[in-house]
């Protein structure tokens, strides 16, 4: 079984899942045409190290791999996107954020129809499968969507806890907090061993996000 903190950083991808994110070459994500204005607002709502206490720092890039069960999107086209990770003691607990520009509001609205519980369970579980094998079971405790803060004009705040077993037995909690505004997504999602994360600082973060994305969006 792998250390813990090589599990954080596995996982900072999977936190994704679900979320309107692909990986490079997958069939079903949506069409990349990138704006450069677009880029430098989902650039400019990102978190920042600022934005978090001592202990924190930026993870390394990682991609998720493309989920077979995730919804076919490759009719939408995705303007922008960004994401930055950072983590806390090595990976014992992480936090993210992801934002996610679409060419309409229509299609932003259909990705986030598209991005629900059902999916994120479902490609969270095939991904963690495919990264540890068969010498691991995944076991879902719980699948649940939680009241979402109100920011923007759509909200959502997933949780999932889930089991690893292998030579040890290893909880990981998965957070995931979207807003929406317009053209514009954003995701704050989260990774942590054993229990969830205080609900304080997750609130905090993604009101931080929202501010900034508001700012972000006036005028598109």
């Amino acid at each position: 079984m792998r250390a813990a903190a090589t599990l954080g950083l596995t996982l900072a991808a999977l936190a994704l899942a679900g979320a309107a994110l692909a990986a490079t070459h997958d069939p079903k994500a949506p069409r990349t045409r990138r704006s450069a204005a677009d880029t430098r607002r989902a650039d400019s709502i990102l978190l920042v190290r600022s934005d978090f206490a001592a202990g924190w720092t930026a993870a390394p890039k990682q991609e998720a791999p493309p989920c077979k069960s995730e919804p076919d999107e490759s009719k939408l086209v995705r303007t922008a996107h960004a994401d930055r990770t950072f983590l806390f003691k090595g990976g014992v607990a992480q936090v993210g954020s992801d934002v996610v520009a679409f060419a309409t509001i229509g299609q932003a609205r259909t990705d986030w129809r598209l991005s629900t519980l059902a999916a994120t369970r479902t490609c969270l579980v095939e991904t963690l499968r495919t990264e540890f094998g068969k010498g691991v079971k995944v076991v879902v405790r719980s699948a649940v969507a939680l009241p979402a803060p109100k920011l923007g004009e759509r909200a959502l705040h997933y949780r999932l806890v889930y089991d690893l077993k292998g030579v040890q037995t290893l909880r990981g909690v998965t957070e995931l907090i979207g807003v929406n505004t317009g053209r514009i997504s954003v995701v704050l999602h989260s990774f942590s061993l054993g229990a969830p994360l205080p609900a304080s600082a997750l609130t905090a973060l993604s009101k931080v996000l929202a501010r900034r994305l508001v700012a972000a969006s006036g005028g598109i």
